[in-house]
Order: C-alpha cells, then structure tokens, then sequence
C-alpha cells in the first residue's frame, strides 16, 4: 500500500510539474496530513502557474523563428512618414493546398491586389479594381483568387493571373445581376470551394451565392422582411450547406445571426446575440458550435444545431473584438480585442451545454466566475494612441487599428500568432503556464493581417508600412527557399 501510494504520488507531483492536469494535486492541512484537491485549483491563477519544462522545449523551439523575407506592396518609398494616402496591405492569404504562392490585397491603387511567386519572390498585379480591395480569398482548391471591392465580385486565374469574370452590376448598367452597393463581407465554402458567398452593405442588404468557377450567379438568400433587417457584415460556412451571417445594429441596437440553408435556399433561423454589431464570427472544427464578436468587448457561444445560447463572455471595458476563431483541435477559443490582447479559453473547463434559445442577447457572465474564467490573457502592452487625423504621424495609429488586429492558428498544434497595431508579432503556445514563444518586432507599423502556411513551415504578415514579411523556422529549414523579392521592384 506504501509503495503503491508512493508511486501515485510521485506521477501526480511529475505530471502537475510537466504541465499535465492529472485531475488532482496535493495541498498541506496540518504538519502530517494532506488534502487532496483539483489540481486546476493550483493553475487557476496565471502567476501561480508552475514553468514546467515543456515551457523551456516550446521557447527553444520557437525562438529559431525568424522574419527571414520581406517585399514592399509598393515602389513608394517611405521617405515622408507622415505623407497622407500611404498604401496598406490589408489581406494576406497563402496557397490554401501548400503552393508556393500567397495573394495579398491592398487599401489603394495601383498594385491594390497582388499575387507573389515564392519561388522567384517576384509578383504579378491583378489591375482592375482600381480602390481598396475588401477581401480576397482562393477558391476552387487553390487555382483561382476571388476578390471584391465597392460592388464588385473578380475572378482570377491564381497561375496566370488573368481576370477570367467581372462579377457585378460595376459600370455596366445593362448587367442588373450583383450588388448596387459596396460589399461589406465575402466567405468561400471550404467543402464546395467554387462556392462564394457576398453580402452587400447599407443600401443594398442582398446575399448572393456565385459559382466562380462558371462565373454565374447562383442565387440570391431572400428573407421576407428583408427591408427590416441590417446589412450582414461577417458571413461564415458552417459544414457544406450552412452560411451564417453576423448582423450591424439592428433598429433595437442588437447584433442578429442568420443561418441559412444554402441548398434549400431556407432561412434556418435568427436570433440576437449581442448588445451592438458583431464584427466577426467562427464555427468550431466539427461545425456544432460558433463565436461571434461584437462591438461591444463581448463574444456569444451558441449551438448551431439548436440555435440555443451556451454563454456570453466579456474582454475588457470600452474595447471592441477584432477577430474570433477556435483552435484547429477545438478545444480553445481566441477572441482579440482593440485593448490590445487576446483572450483564451479552455472550452474542457466551460459548460458547454446549450439553453433554451432566447428572444435576447445573454446576460454577460460575471468576470470572476470560475465556469467562464479565461485561460489566458496574451496581452502586447498597452494599445498605441490614435492619430486625430488621416494623416500616419510616427508612433500613433488609425483608429480601429490600436489593439491585436488579426490572430491565426497554427494548423497542428494550439500555437497561435497575433498581430498588434504597435507593429508586434507574438507568437504562443497556450497549453503552457508562460505561453510567450516568441515576440518578433519586423514591420515599422501598425500589423493588419497574418496568414499561416498549410503545413506550418511559414507565415506572412502584412501592415501599414506597406510590407509583407515572410517568417521561418530557420533551425529546422524545409529546405524549400520560399522568398520575397526586398523590395519590390
């Protein structure tokens, strides 16, 4: 009976030390007694997380990331910081099936979309657009590059980099097929990749679903009281035939979600879910759960099947959330925020069971509840302070663009990489008590978008110094000399 007590207690001390939850741990009572006691009890508090050696393997690991190629979106030279109109890349994609190439998308013309060949490092311009491009995605595995800007949906062969369809009304009054107005929201159906969905903004409110592949127009998502309803600013595929959509305001101030049936052409159901606009929405890998994120510093939990409320959580006072998403194991959820961080949760220690589905958003959960405490709070200092004006002054930034801007997952492992307005990239792993990897300071300026590779090898970066960064683990090389040409010529 020693021994074999003896033996438990040593797996459970060398467990709690190598950063394992075992289910218990050890707490002294009295000078000859112990009390046995959850060992999460013992990590609930991130100070009194023990720095176990997996956290010396993971920073040693990560340490050997390094920005290794960069390439300027434009010939402009930085010369006049405060020069008002600078170009800002605002979307970076990788090949979606390990190509080695990656599309990024720009606020102005010229070179407002480009497509770069990681083999040579040199680019091709998609020109057509001639504005800010608000989203750009690849589509049907990879061979095209779909984007949009004002109202306006391009299709793009990703190898030749030829415009293949205009999508859209645009300059064409004869063409009456598309948006009227500025498209607030594109999303790719990752099982039907030929499939996109767009949404159109204030005075046009349409959902259309386009086949880009033939260049048509599918259908258009008609709901009976459309004139009532918001415009949709974040759409989302869920599984093969869901699209979800997250709502502006409402006329009672409250952000409403829709589920669509994309095969029946059916609204599933609608509902509200937070206080203000959702700025953003993601489902979990198996598709039964979605985050949103709203603007008003709180993210809903909701159960797709059901459509019923699993929990509201909030980040900080007076913030905004900027970008939501779950790990690809699904077991954690990241929310950023404008304060500046992200948050983590650990949805093993959340009750995840779904209420009844109600006519109003949750009540926000209390901040200091064990069921909804947050794993980790992955902060990159304070938030830079806002410029008063357009114009880019050194050491300030644009509203909107003073907190974590966008955070990715690594597509193997709980690693997640955030990009800050103060022109930081961090790197985390947040199975750790010290989750901080690697804190990497490449860009100039304020970090707008990250992209991962399919196999994790690299990720890439794009902000308001008009730089994309290329990023590799330079100790264990894949020996493929993926690269941008520095600067752009």
């Amino acid at each position: 009976m020693q021994s074999c007590k003896g033996s438990s207690t040593l797996k459970l001390v060398w467990d709690r030390e190598a950063g394992l939850n075992s289910g218990c741990g050890s707490k002294d009572i009295g000078p000859r007694r112990r009390k046995w006691t959850a060992a999460f009890q013992g990590w609930w508090s991130l100070e009194r997380r023990f720095k176990a050696p997996g956290v010396k393997l993971g920073q040693r690991y990560f340490s050997s990331w390094m920005p290794t190629w960069s390439a300027y979106s434009s010939s402009v030279a930085l010369a006049q910081p405060a020069q008002e109109g600078l170009q800002k890349v605002l979307d970076v994609r990788f090949h979606p099936c390990g190509g080695p190439q990656i599309v990024c998308g720009c606020n102005a013309a010229p070179n407002e979309l480009l497509i770069y060949d990681l083999i040579t490092g040199k680019s091709k311009a998609l020109s057509g657009h001639n504005c800010q491009v608000q989203a750009v995605e690849y589509a049907s595995q990879g061979s095209l590059v779909v984007s949009c800007a004002e109202s306006t949906v391009k299709v793009w062969d990703s190898s030749t980099a030829e415009c293949l369809y205009t999508l859209g009304p645009g300059s064409d009054e004869n063409n009456v097929a598309g948006h009227k107005k500025k498209i607030s929201a594109m999303a790719v159906n990752p099982s039907q990749s030929c499939l996109v969905a767009t949404s159109g903004g204030q005075g046009d409110r349409q959902l259309l679903l386009w086949n880009v592949v033939r260049g048509t127009l599918v259908s258009e998502l008609i709901s009976q009281d459309r004139e009532d309803l918001p415009p949709m600013d974040a759409l989302e595929f869920c599984n093969n035939n869901l699209l979800i959509c997250g709502s502006d305001s409402s006329q009672n101030g409250s952000g409403l979600v829709q589920i669509w049936d994309v095969d029946a052409l059916l609204e599933c159901c609608r509902f509200p879910a937070n206080d203000m606009y959702i700025t953003c929405l993601k489902t979990n890998p198996a598709g039964t759960v979605m985050v949103t994120g709203s603007g008003d510093g709180t993210i809903g939990l909701f159960d797709i099947r059901s459509c019923g409320a699993i929990s509201r959580l909030p980040l900080g006072p007076r913030c905004e959330v900027t970008s939501v998403s779950y790990s690809s194991c699904g077991r954690y959820i990241q929310a950023s925020c404008t304060a500046n961080s992200a948050i983590v949760w650990d949805t093993r220690l959340m009750p995840m069971e779904p209420r009844e589905r109600v006519s109003s958003p949750l009540a926000v959960a209390t901040s200091g509840s064990r069921v909804t405490k947050a794993l980790h709070c992955l902060s990159h200092g304070k938030p830079m302070p806002t410029a008063e004006n357009t114009c880019q002054r050194a050491g300030f930034v644009d509203a909107g663009d003073q907190g974590v801007n966008d955070a990715r997952w690594f597509n193997s492992s709980p690693v997640l990489v955030t990009a800050s307005g103060d022109g930081s990239v961090a790197l985390w792993d947040v199975t750790l008590g010290e989750p901080c990897l690697r804190h990497l300071q490449s860009h100039s300026r304020c970090v707008n978008t990250v992209s991962i590779s399919s196999d994790d090898d690299f990720f890439c970066t794009g902000g308001d110094d008009q730089k994309l960064v290329l990023y590799e683990n330079v100790s264990f090389s894949s020996h493929r000399n993926w690269r941008l040409t520095h600067p752009l010529l």
